[in-house]
């Protein structure tokens, strides 16, 4: 027999409440407001307001003023006015010990500290003094080391020698928390680079000395074994071959260990685009130093990407950008990246076909482009048709390059046909700290190409370009950037030399006050290619609050028919700069001496 079945009578939401459940239930909402104000009231005085701290003691120490304010509970929350007395009077109990962990960490070990907390008034006031004494300085640095670099077959005095005079930590230098950690990190860096990949510190300690403020460092390093590279081993290869992955290993078995090459090779497999990320490791096993596997995890990205983008630019002006990449063209891992570009006064179809790396990472390339460009008054009709072989190392690169130039060119009623055959080499030298956001190193870059008369040159034509960029860091906040570049093309002119072999100057990367390409020789009202170019730039920038800071720049450069008629043009200006993740964001504002007019510029990077 089925159970019976309860049925429960809901009331729908059309059903109106009777009058007196109405009445009960407001009168229930106007007592529970009635409380919850009396309540509120009771606890006014405990909670009371904002609170002021007057911080005294530390005229003179900006930075450490800062970093209280940044790091101790009752500065940090003074606009905070929900804080009770009670947990205000917490805050006043816990601020000393705040205070003087903080100044131990920039050296300071002996502080005067005085507090007191006045709740009598209207206002709340927390009364904070601090005597910051005198800093810590190091009277004694003992580094000691063990391991083979010091007793074994691959000991090297030399090596250990090295590492003791870079230690960055000497007697009479300041003690601080940071410069302790930098320190220490800089030497274990300086032996895992090369052969010692199981390196590490095995006891360290900064012995404060209050009697006479002084610290003694002590610093025990164990290089371990000396290891080798061994066989490779790949993991999360799904489309591509095995071959790829070989072809771009510069690591042979039994070589000895070198972060170099473990990032040399990581670079590399990045640089084919073929990967969304790359890891090369070796596992630092002491008992195993000998014929150390080395690891290769990746994750390949996907084989095609159509992709649109908008930008502008203060040389080119508004600029619409599509893209499409297959990774695996025609199924054969060849990588085809094809481009749609268009501005204000480029327009632009290109195609560049990038083929398996050959031995050693060198990776042949060929590429074709149509371009449309209106600068100055000119317009050129554009044809460039290159087979490049590039090599892996972007530290110390180098690209072979036959190239084919051709371009229709029109200024008014004048027009001409100029084209070329150039065979060329390019070897650029880069020693930065960052391949994005550098603040110390410099580019060099020379490049020499030559084409023979006959096919479609009209005379011999030698072209020979050098330049370069470096940065300075010469204080904590300053860095100086010195730009240069010079080039000329032998044994033709501007009428018979296509324009993409010729020099232009102005604009952002080149002399600021200047518009885009403006700068060269004059032809029938318009500004074309000169034959000979130079520019030279000098900048100083300070990082206010980094990573924001301003510049004072200079530059000068030009393009002529011959050195005999070149002139520089002179641009100077002020500038913002932040150092953004995408590289260095750059507004200038630059005072052209010609026309006595200022330029807005803006631009990402260097142009390295």
């Amino acid at each position: 027999m089925a159970p019976p079945v309860r049925r429960q009578h809901l009331a729908t939401p059309d059903t109106p409440p009777a009058p007196d459940s109405r009445r009960s239930s407001q009168a229930r909402h106007a007592l529970a407001a009635f409380l919850l104000t009396l309540l509120f009231l009771q606890a006014g005085p405990a909670l009371g307001a904002a609170y002021q701290v007057e911080l005294e003691g530390l005229d003179g120490f900006r930075a450490l003023s800062s970093l209280l304010n940044q790091h101790v509970a009752l500065l940090r929350r003074q606009e905070d006015a929900i804080i009770s007395d009670e947990e205000l009077t917490r805050l006043m109990n816990a601020a000393p010990d705040d205070v003087r962990e903080l100044l131990a960490t920039q050296g300071y070990f002996s502080p005067a500290i005085t507090s007191s907390l006045d709740l009598s008034g209207g206002e709340r006031v927390a009364r904070l003094k601090v005597d910051p004494g005198p800093p810590t300085t190091i009277t004694r640095v003992d580094l000691r080391f063990k391991g083979e670099i010091v007793d074994g077959p691959r000991a090297d005095p030399r090596r250990v020698e090295r590492l003791k005079r870079r230690w960055s930590l000497d007697p009479g230098d300041r003690f601080t928390q940071q410069a302790w950690v930098n320190a220490k990190n800089e030497l274990l860096k300086g032996l895992l680079a090369a052969d010692f990949a199981a390196a590490g510190i095995v006891h360290s300690e900064a012995l404060i000395q209050r009697e006479n403020h002084g610290a003694v460092l002590s610093i025990d390093v164990d290089s371990g074994p000396a290891f080798t590279f061994g066989t490779l081993e790949v993991h999360g290869l799904q489309r591509y071959s095995r071959d790829l992955i070989d072809l771009l290993n510069p690591i042979s078995p039994g070589d000895a260990y070198s972060l170099e090459k473990l990032n040399e090779f990581q670079s590399r497999l990045e640089d084919t685009g073929y990967f969304r990320t790359a890891f090369t490791t070796v596992e630092a096993d002491v008992n195993h130093p000998k014929n150390s596997p080395v690891r290769v995890d990746l994750v390949e990205n996907t084989s095609k990407r159509l992709s649109f983008g908008v930008g502008y630019s203060t040389d080119t002006g508004a600029r619409l950008q599509a893209k499409w990449l297959d990774r695996n063209f025609l199924m054969r891992n060849w990588r085809l990246e094809s481009e749609l570009r268009i501005d204000r006064d480029t327009r632009l179809l290109g195609s560049e076909l990038f083929f398996p790396a050959i031995q050693n990472g060198w990776q042949p390339s060929v590429g074709a482009h149509l371009e449309r460009t209106v600068a100055a008054g000119e317009t050129d009709d554009k044809l460039r048709l290159v087979s490049r072989l590039s090599s892996a190392n972007k530290a110390d690169e180098k690209v072979w390059s036959v190239g084919y130039y051709g371009d229709q060119q029109r200024i008014g009623d004048f027009e001409a046909t100029r084209q070329a055959v150039l065979l060329s080499f390019n070897y650029t030298q880069r020693r930065l700290d960052h391949p994005l956001t550098p603040r110390r190193g410099y580019l060099l870059a020379a490049e020499i190409g030559a084409g023979p008369k006959g096919l479609v040159n009209e005379t011999n034509i030698l072209r020979t370009v050098v330049r370069g960029t470096t940065l300075i860091p010469f204080a904590p906040r300053w860095q100086a950037i010195f730009r240069g570049f010079a080039g000329q093309v032998f044994g033709g002119s501007r009428l018979t030399v296509p324009g993409d072999l010729l020099f232009r100057a102005g604009g952002d990367q080149s002399v600021r006050g200047y518009g885009y390409n403006t700068l060269g020789p004059a032809q029938n009202d318009a500004i074309v290619g000169g034959p000979v170019s130079a520019v030279l730039s000098a900048e100083v920038v300070y990082f206010f609050k980094p990573p924001w800071g301003v510049a004072a720049f200079t530059d000068a450069g030009n393009a002529a028919d011959s050195w005999r008629e070149f002139r520089f043009a002179h641009g100077t200006g002020v500038g913002a700069r932040w150092r953004s993740p995408i590289g260095p964001v750059n507004v200038d504002l630059a005072y052209n001496h010609e026309t006595h007019r200022p330029r807005l510029h803006f631009s990402v990077g260097y142009g390295f």
